[in-house]
């Protein structure tokens, strides 16, 4: 084994150690989260509960919405063949106000400010309950709710959207239709003409590179449609 191929290995256990020691430490992180919303639930007071509640689901919206970029990304001269790239970039625009209202909206319902600890009576809070909730919440969304989807998207981009798309494609295209990001899109053109900031030619010359799609599907090789490598000669 040469030096480069034993640096490689070392790396690579030395990066499943860290996530899974990551993984194990969020495990218990949201089991505190799920006993504190119990143990208020008991008590007479339902409101962490029913936050909680609502903060899943409102990331799961956000899980949906992270798929459907990649899908689209993709497939959209495809699916939409006679709408320009002009397009997809509104559509894009408009799918980002989902994420970032959702990612505030998870941030606040998420967030609590006393975590009861199972069989003892101390608590998490103050600074400590601000530090839970940071960590909590930055790892559920990102795992869960952005690498995840993004990963099933772009293996089978057919299949997301026919699970997805019928009940998010007309929300996205309302938001589009009433120019939310028009503020945004307005703002990136003023800072193109003041700048100069125009892409260099060339690169405007050189070739393309794997799409969106394609980049995220070969995250898991053994199934990822961009990862298979070719046939031997």
């Amino acid at each position: 084994m040469t030096t480069e191929q034993r640096q490689s290995t070392g790396s690579g256990v030395g990066r499943a150690t860290f996530g899974a020691v990551l993984f194990i430490a969020w495990g218990v992180l949201s089991v505190l989260w799920v006993y504190d919303a119990i143990y208020e639930l008991a008590k007479g007071h339902p409101t962490p509960a029913i936050t909680a509640v609502v903060a899943i689901l409102v990331m799961l919206v956000l899980a949906v919405m992270e798929g459907l970029e990649v899908v689209m990304i993709h497939d959209w001269s495809r699916l939409y063949p006679d709408r320009s790239a002009h397009d997809l970039a509104a559509w894009l625009s408009a799918r980002q106000m989902f994420v970032a209202s959702i990612c505030v909206a998870a941030t606040i319902l998420a967030a609590r400010d006393v975590i009861h600890i199972p069989f003892t009576s101390s608590t998490i809070e103050g600074s400590n309950s601000k530090i839970f909730n940071l960590v909590w919440t930055t790892f559920t969304i990102l795992w869960f709710m952005q690498i995840v989807p993004k990963v099933m998207a772009a293996i089978n981009p057919d299949r997301y959207l026919k699970m997805t798309g019928r009940a998010t494609l007309p929300v996205v295209n309302v938001v589009k239709a009433i120019g939310v990001s028009w503020p945004a899109e307005k703002t990136a053109a003023a800072l193109q003409r003041l700048t100069g900031w125009h892409a260099e030619p060339a690169l405007e010359r050189a070739p393309r590179g794997a799409d969106l799609a394609d980049a995220w599907a070969a995250l898991i090789p053994e199934d990822g449609r961009a990862a298979q490598r070719p046939p031997e000669q």
